[in-house]
């Protein structure tokens, strides 16, 4: 049985004879008046041998043309109303900036605005002197609370990750949390200040 790619060889061997003016089955040339002697039908049949050429060349493949990726859709940036400012509620139990962001972008339609991130808040509070940045021995840079960030009730604590390395992070309890929603407009201003930067 004769594979795909045999099958185009043979095929592409009838075209070529057809478009030189023989008869691919018996080696004979046609007749003057036949229709494959036409100058147009002999011109398509070359090109299509020239197509089937590319095909084999290419393992029989026909390669497909890769569609362009549609457009990402443009998010706004991220922003609260103020009755949704007074909606934010902190939790009692000490959280992450991740997950406060987290309370905040449940108010959001994310579909159409780009969600708050753990990094903005941090961000935010290492301008107002809230966070400080250090260095590690292995010369890796983390924010870690200030005194006054630590009075407010920011603390940093650490897990074992899943190489067994101490990872240390910064966790807001609910007085800091509630310190991030009372200056959430600023911290808004602060983020598109910083996008238009960019």
């Amino acid at each position: 049985m004769m594979t795909e790619l045999e099958i185009m060889q043979r095929a592409k061997q009838y075209i070529d004879a057809l478009a030189n003016g023989y008869n691919p089955l018996s080696g004979q040339p046609v007749r003057d008046d036949d229709v494959v002697n036409q100058v147009r039908i002999s011109r398509c049949l070359f090109y299509v041998s020239g197509v089937l050429q590319k095909v084999i060349d290419n393992g029989g493949e026909i390669q497909r043309k890769k569609q362009p990726k549609p457009p990402k859709s443009v998010k706004e940036p991220f922003f609260l109303t103020h009755e949704q400012i007074v909606l934010l509620q902190p939790q009692n139990t000490a959280l992450s900036a991740t997950k406060v962001a987290g309370i905040a972008n449940e108010l959001i339609d994310d579909e159409h605005m780009k969600k708050l991130k753990g990094t903005d808040i941090a961000g935010w509070l290492l301008s107002v002197g809230l966070l400080q940045e250090v260095e590690s021995a292995t010369g890796r840079k983390r924010k870690v609370p200030t005194q006054n960030g630590e009075m407010l009730g920011m603390k940093e604590t650490s897990f074992i990750n899943e190489q067994g390395v101490p990872t240390q992070y910064t966790v807001y309890d609910k007085n800091a949390q509630q310190f991030i929603f009372d200056n959430m407009e600023t911290l808004i201003a602060f983020i598109r200040e910083r996008e238009a930067e960019k």
